[in-house]
């Protein structure tokens, strides 16, 4: 009698898709950070409306709004990048899982490196999205801290 757990066949088919399937945690947790990026980009949209319908309220633009633009414009600008590479490690890490699970049905002309190379380039665009997030969080923090300082100073005076 064949115990269908032992078989060679149910053993491959089992292995393929535990391979299969690691990278899929690193999809996972790039679509987790992708979700904080987007939350981040729609939160930095708002205040730039806010601050438009402001400017043509008061048909004003001072000093401090054009500063604010300004440095909301970077953080758009780093919030962009990082959804650009965290949608490249997402894309490359799905190829990845393709590449995988052809190499496993037993793909004649599978070449193993095109899987290492798209393994690290999905790290590599996952490691660039985190730079740029945290580009944009330096600025973020840059301004609050200027923004205290600025309250602090009017309510001194």
């Amino acid at each position: 009698m064949v115990d269908a757990t032992t078989s060679p066949v149910i053993v491959s088919i089992v292995n393929t898709l535990e391979t299969a399937l690691t990278p899929v945690f690193l999809l996972a947790g790039t679509a987790g950070f992708l979700n904080a990026f987007i939350a981040r980009l729609a939160r930095v949209s708002d205040r730039v409306n806010a601050i438009s319908d402001l400017i043509e309220a008061d048909r004003e633009l001072n000093a401090a709004r054009l500063s604010q633009l300004s440095y909301l414009r970077f953080r758009t600008l780093a919030l962009e990048i990082a959804v650009l590479f965290g949608t490249c490690a997402g894309v490359l890490t799905c190829l990845a899982i393709i590449s995988l699970l052809g190499g496993a049905i037993g793909r004649e002309n599978f070449r193993e490196y095109i899987l290492y190379w798209l393994f690290a380039g999905a790290v590599f665009a996952l490691v660039g999205s985190l730079v740029a997030f945290l580009c944009e969080m330096l600025a973020a923090s840059q301004s609050m801290l200027r923004q205290i300082s600025r309250d602090q100073r009017t309510r001194r005076k």
